[in-house]
């Protein structure tokens, strides 16, 4: 027989054996495969699991770290709509301003057709419209300070001083007492004399010597925003100059002036309503002089000597004294 045969004859029996014990072994190791491939595959899920995270902020980062290209486009969009946003509202004011000049417009447009006043005007008009209200207030005050004074209350009058007061002096203006010819006869110069008493009567002859001994202080303040109220033409609306003859003012000036019956009358006055009154008397026929209208032809150089020689010797109790002599002395200039 061949060796060779002999050689595989002797090997057979061996890989028979061994070709039953593989499927032995086989079948006892499976489990252990498996737990080990089970395992394995478990363990590697869970080492698996942070890296989708990683790689979703890696993601992450590099969407919040663009390339500066991207960066410096971003950045530079935004200003765009501010801007745009700024011209937006740029525009929306000017068609508001538009639309407000539009709707003013069409408010003033009449306006430019009235006569307006021209900027000169304007302080001569204010300043008008107060040398008219101090004097109308302050005589206001002086007649509600003699309604309260209970020594008005024995004079029994029937209204407020201030009416009874300008009604009375309406009254004595519609009368005015004789200034020409007055010493012609004797009757003429008792008339004169007695002028206030027949034309106001005896209660207010006596109400008017009460007042002048109580409110002595006051007469030259009064008489001054008189002569105010009634000399200034924008004052002639004011309730104590509506209805008030100037020529009769006049009449009374000269009745003061150069009438024995008026001399007599200021001389049984005391010194301080003497001179008060022959003062705002000459600044009357110094006004119708400049006026053309002294129609009597009064002179003033003799009244003005006389009163300022009686105004530096007893004048000390006078208020307005220097205020006095300094028109008086003016005057005297005037018509020297």
């Amino acid at each position: 027989m061949d060796p060779s045969k002999e050689k595989n004859q002797g090997q057979n029996p061996s890989s028979k054996k061994k070709s039953k014990l593989t499927p032995a072994i086989l079948f006892f190791f499976l489990p252990a495969i498996i737990g080990g491939f089970s395992f394995y595959f478990y363990s590697g899920l869970k080492t698996r699991d942070p890296a989708p995270i990683a790689s979703t902020d890696a993601v992450k980062v590099t969407q919040q770290k663009p390339p500066e290209s991207v960066v410096t486009a971003q950045t530079s969009e935004p200003e765009v709509p501010e801007l745009t946003t700024l011209s937006a509202k740029q525009d929306t004011i000017q068609s508001d301003q538009k639309t407000e000049s539009e709707g003013t417009d069409e408010v003033l447009a009449p306006l430019p057709t009235l006569p307006l006043p021209a900027p000169t005007q304007t302080p001569q008009t204010s300043e008008k419209i107060s040398t008219c209200d101090k004097p109308t207030q302050q005589l206001n005050e002086f007649y509600k300070h003699l309604d309260r004074q209970p020594y008005m209350a024995a004079y029994g009058l029937h209204s407020t001083s201030k009416n009874h007061f300008t009604t009375l002096i309406k009254k004595l203006l519609a009368n005015p007492p004789q200034v020409t010819r007055e010493s012609d006869d004797l009757y003429t110069i008792l008339k004169n004399t007695a002028h206030f008493f027949r034309v106001s009567g005896k209660d207010n002859i006596l109400m008017m010597k009460g007042i002048l001994d109580h409110e002595k202080g006051s007469l030259e303040q009064i008489l001054a925003d008189y002569y105010v109220l009634v000399t200034t033409p924008d004052c002639g609306m004011t309730p104590y100059c509506s209805g008030i003859d100037k020529g009769a003012l006049y009449e009374y000036a000269c009745f003061f002036l150069n009438t024995m019956g008026g001399r007599l009358y200021l001389f049984r006055r005391d010194s301080l309503s003497r001179m008060v009154v022959t003062y705002y008397a000459i600044l009357l026929v110094d006004l119708a002089n400049t006026e053309n209208n002294n129609r009597h032809g009064i002179a003033l150089k003799p009244a003005v000597d006389m009163l300022i020689a009686e105004m530096e010797t007893g004048g000390s109790t006078l208020k307005q004294l220097e205020y006095y002599l300094d028109k008086l002395y003016d005057l005297k200039e005037k018509y020297q």
